[in-house]
C-alpha cells in the first residue's frame, strides 16, 4: 500500500515539477516581453517623432517657397508700378511748365514774338512726355492666382496613421516534412481570401522564419529571442531548413510576413517532432589503425600488420569463422552480412603514394526517438576508408 502511494506521490511530484519549471518559463517569458515593450515603444515614440519633425520641416519648406513665388510677383508689380508712377510725374511736371509757358505767351502784344513763342510750345507739345505716356497702369493689384485651398492637404493630415502591416500567417503543419537532416516548413498567408487584403495588410514582398531546438513541446514561447536561428529574404510560403542535428526532440519554428513597410507578428509557434537515430563508434571492434575517440575517427598507420596483436587476433579468429562457417550463396551472404561504404574526408596535402586501405567499424546504439518507445536492434556497421597520410575524419551519422 505504501510502495503504491510512493509511486502516486512520485508522479504527482512530477508533474508538479514540470509545471513550476513551464511556470518560470512562462514568467520569463512575460518579463522579458515587458523589457521588449518598453523599448519597442520608445522605438516607435521615436521614429513617429522623426516623421512628425520632417513633416513639419516639409510644410515650413513649401510654406516658404510659397511665400517667395507672392513676394517676387508683388516686387514684379511694384517695380513697374513704380517706374510708371517715376514718368508720370516727370511728364506732368513737364507739361505744367509748358502749361505756364503758354500762358505767359497769350499776353504778348508783339506779334513777332507771339509767333515764336507759339512755335516753340507746338514743338514741345509735340514732344511732350506726357503725350507719350499711357494712363493705363503697368501692373493690377490683383493677386488672385495666388489664392490657396488646401482642404484636401488637410484632409490628408487627418488621414495620417500608422503603416499597415500583414497579419501573422499559419503555419500548415500536415504539411511539414521532417526528412534527411531537414524539416520542409509550409505556411499559408493570413486572410487570404479577403478582399481588401491589399488595403488591410499591404502586399506581402517576403517571409521571415526562425526556428530553435527544444526538448518539450509544452512552452514554446519559453524561450529568449537570442535562441532562435533566422532565415531571412523568403519569397515563397515555404522554406527548407537544412544543415541540422537532431539532438533534441523537437525544433520549434515561427514564421512572420514582410511588406515594404514593416514586418507583422509571428505565427504561432509550432514544434515538429525529430524523429532521429543517433550511433556511436565502437573502439573495441574498429581497425587497429584506427583511434576512436567518440565520434571523430583518427587513422594512425601501425606499420606492418603482422607485428600487431590485434590485427592477428582478429586475422586467427576470422580464419576460424571461414574454416567452420558453411557455404552461402553470394545473395544469403549480402543478406546477412549488409555492408555500406562510405568514404573518410582526406587530407588533400598529403601525397598520394601514402594511400592505404582501412576499415572503419561503427556499433549502432539504442535507437534516441521521439514519441516513439518501440526498442531498437543493436548491430555494426563497416565502411572502407581510404585516408591519404595521417588524416582526420569525423565521421556524421
Amino acid at each position: 500500500m505504501m510502495d503504491t502511494q510512493k509511486e502516486a506521490l512520485c508522479r504527482i511530484i512530477s508533474t508538479l515539477a514540470n509545471k513550476n519549471e513551464e511556470l518560470q518559463n512562462f514568467l520569463e517569458t512575460v518579463d522579458s516581453t515587458l523589457t521588449g515593450l518598453q523599448d519597442e515603444t520608445c522605438k516607435v515614440m521615436s521614429e513617429l517623432e522623426a516623421e512628425l519633425e520632417q513633416l513639419s520641416s516639409t510644410l515650413e519648406e513649401k510654406g516658404a517657397v510659397l511665400r517667395d513665388v507672392i513676394k517676387e510677383e508683388k516686387q514684379r508689380k511694384e517695380a513697374e508700378l513704380q517706374k510708371q508712377l517715376s514718368e508720370g510725374k516727370s511728364a506732368l511736371l513737364s507739361c505744367e511748365e509748358l502749361l505756364e509757358f503758354a500762358n505767359q505767351t497769350l499776353t504778348i502784344s508783339n506779334e513777332e514774338q507771339f509767333l515764336k513763342a507759339a512755335k516753340q510750345i507746338k514743338e514741345r507739345v509735340t514732344m511732350a512726355p506726357a503725350f507719350r505716356l499711357t494712363a493705363r497702369p503697368a501692373a493690377s493689384e490683383n493677386m488672385s492666382q495666388f489664392t490657396v485651398d488646401f482642404s484636401a492637404e488637410r484632409a490628408g493630415l487627418q488621414r495620417l496613421h500608422f503603416l499597415p502591416v500583414p497579419r501573422a500567417p499559419e503555419i500548415d503543419v500536415s504539411s511539414c516534412v521532417v526528412r534527411d537532416n531537414t524539416i520542409l516548413v509550409a505556411w499559408q498567408p493570413a486572410a487570404e481570401a479577403d478582399s481588401d487584403v491589399e488595403g488591410v495588410s499591404g502586399r506581402i514582398e517576403r517571409y521571415e522564419l526562425e526556428y530553435r531546438k527544444t526538448n518539450q513541446d509544452s512552452s514554446l514561447r519559453a524561450a529568449g529571442e537570442a535562441c532562435w536561428e533566422k532565415i531571412q529574404d523568403i519569397k515563397e510560403t515555404n522554406v527548407i531548413i537544412s544543415g541540422l542535428k537532431f539532438d533534441s526532440r523537437f525544433v520549434v519554428v515561427r514564421v512572420r510576413a514582410r511588406n515594404k513597410a514593416a514586418a507583422g507578428e509571428f505565427s504561432e509557434p509550432v514544434a515538429v517532432e525529430t524523429r532521429a537515430y543517433n550511433f556511436g563508434f565502437d573502439a573495441v571492434t574498429a581497425h587497429a589503425e584506427l583511434k576512436v575517440q567518440g565520434d571523430t575517427v583518427t587513422w594512425e598507420p601501425q606499420g606492418v600488420k603482422g607485428h600487431d596483436p590485434r590485427l592477428r587476433g582478429k586475422e586467427n579468429k576470422s580464419s576460424l569463422r571461414t574454416a567452420s562457417a558453411p557455404t552461402h550463396s553470394a545473395a544469403e551472404v549480402r543478406h546477412r552480412h549488409p555492408i555500406k561504404r562510405q568514404e573518410v574526408e582526406q587530407d588533400a596535402t598529403d601525397s598520394l603514394e601514402s594511400r592505404t586501405q582501412c576499415w572503419a567499424t561503427r556499433r549502432w546504439l539504442p535507437a534516441v526517438t521521439t514519441g516513439s518507445s518501440a526498442p531498437s536492434a543493436t548491430g555494426s556497421r563497416s565502411a572502407w576508408a581510404w585516408p591519404i597520410g595521417p588524416a582526420s575524419a569525423a565521421l556524421t551519422n
